[in-house]
């Protein structure tokens, strides 16, 4: 179960499992891109906040070797039992409420997490006082603005990301963390901090495509109980995510680096 703000997401096992999964097929390469660009390297300590299904932490897990150490933490951590294996310790905390191990590491990253929560800025303090000194703090949030734009027409999927999206802001969801994760930085203790931001071009019918039609088929009973889009036209929606002839662009996925002081 994943809670964002008074939203509580609780959808079968087996549904949430794939959405961590498409998830990661739609973000992993640019974030283990990233990892590699801030120079994670053997021997180094590493915490994944929020850390899913696990592909980053067994990335960071293969990187860092036998002399580094990988914390992947998160709410739920059954689908993160496996990772023992792979050199991960794992971790069950709740980020809104429960304190890190201070000062303990190279790399703090989390990825699409800190804009769900009520206080982010209890939350990037938290993590930020993770942090050894010259550590890296790696954030990344997003702007749903240009989710769904395509050559198909203007207006393509539009009323189905509006809807959407706008349940979700009144739930607690803030639709521009990636822009807050930035601003919250500069006002800490980090130097060098620095964004920038990516976006996907997806296929309809692909792995990529199916995690936007989970968050969909997710949403349908809240959007249709509001009144704000009929049966008809999520199922409209849905089919149009999966024709291989549609193309869109995700969301922006900023991100955010700030390391702390030597």
């Amino acid at each position: 179960m994943t809670t964002t703000g008074e939203y509580v997401f609780s959808p079968t096992w087996e549904r949430e499992t794939e959405r961590l999964r498409t998830n990661e097929a739609l973000w992993d390469p640019g974030t283990l891109e990233r990892f590699d660009r801030l120079g994670v390297a053997p021997g180094w300590s590493c915490l994944e906040v929020g850390a899913g299904a696990g592909g980053a932490a067994r990335w960071l897990a293969d990187r860092v070797g036998p002399t580094g150490r990988v914390v992947a933490a998160d709410l739920e951590v059954g689908r993160l039992a496996g990772l023992a294996g792979a050199g991960v310790e794992v971790l069950e905390h709740d980020l809104r409420t429960d304190e890190l191990p201070a000062g303990e590491f190279d790399l703090v990253h989390a990825r699409m997490l800190v804009q769900h929560l009520p206080d982010r800025a209890a939350a990037v303090a938290r993590l930020t006082r993770a942090l050894k000194p010259g550590g890296w703090l790696f954030l990344e949030d997003t702007d749903s603005l240009p989710l769904f734009r395509s050559a198909v027409s203007e207006d393509f999927l539009q009323d189905v990301r509006a809807a959407g999206y706008g349940l979700m802001r009144q739930s607690g969801h803030e639709p521009r963390g990636g822009h807050f994760d930035l601003r919250l930085m500069l006002a800490g203790p980090l130097v060098d901090v620095s964004a920038e931001g990516r976006v996907v071009v997806l296929r309809g019918g692909s792995d990529q495509a199916r995690h936007y039609q989970l968050w969909l088929d997710f949403m349908r009973p809240r959007i249709v109980a509001a009144g704000l889009l009929p049966d008809s036209r999520i199922d409209e929606a849905l089919a149009e995510m999966a024709d291989p002839a549609n193309w869109w662009i995700s969301q922006v996925l900023i991100s955010s680096y700030g390391r702390m002081p030597a």
